[in-house]
């Protein structure tokens, strides 16, 4: 299958790189044949085609997290596309919403202070999408992490290699994930929390 690389974001232990299947739009998250998180080392960038093969991986998370992917040792690059070419394969196989937050996500993602975030009590059908924000999305910095807070009151957490830009425009295009279930201690419910992993045609 051909596969375009569509995100590549930092982790505690590795990478995690997002793609799309070019044939029919499906969205996954690459992990290695054994269903592991792939390592810094692996080649594959963002706007890159691949031809590669995958299968659900063993150890697929449940729901939002639908997209694990075992990918086979075999792939090879075939070209990388030019910024405009990834925007029109983006909006001809993916339905990319065009407004506030609410519109990503089934409009379950909910806010606290610092955060945005899904429940377990409310949980979408899948975790990444595309974006283009009605307004844009301002950078700041909190704990020593990069944030970007989007009407003023939902702060998003930046997981993306490319260095942040103060401001991204309205109308960019987004690609948006939710994170791993987390919870800070034995109190709080587990979360799922809203990231940026990057933004195109800047």
């Amino acid at each position: 299958m051909e596969v375009l690389i569509v995100s590549r974001t930092r982790m505690k232990n590795g990478v995690c790189c997002g793609g799309i299947d070019l044939a029919n739009g499906e969205f996954i998250r690459l992990h290695d044949h054994w269903g592991k998180n792939l390592t810094e080392s692996v080649p594959f960038q963002i706007g890159d085609v691949y031809d590669l093969d995958y299968r659900t991986a063993v150890n697929c998370r449940p729901i939002p997290h639908i997209e694990d992917k075992e990918i086979m040792p075999n792939y090879r690059k075939l070209r990388q596309l030019a910024s405009n070419e990834f925007i029109d394969e983006i909006d001809r196989l993916a339905d990319v919403p065009n407004g506030g937050i609410e519109t990503i996500f089934e409009g379950k993602l909910r806010r606290s202070t610092f955060a945005t975030y899904i429940s377990p009590e409310d949980i979408p059908q899948f975790s990444v999408c595309f974006w283009r924000p009605n307004a844009p999305l301002i950078k700041s910095g909190f704990l020593g992490k990069t944030k970007y807070w989007f009407g003023g009151s939902y702060a998003i957490n930046y997981v993306g290699f490319h260095e942040p830009i103060e401001v991204i425009p309205a109308g960019t295009l987004l690609r948006m994930s939710l994170a791993n279930w987390w919870s800070p201690d034995d109190i709080t419910e587990k979360r799922c929390y809203l990231q940026l992993s990057g933004w195109f045609g800047l």
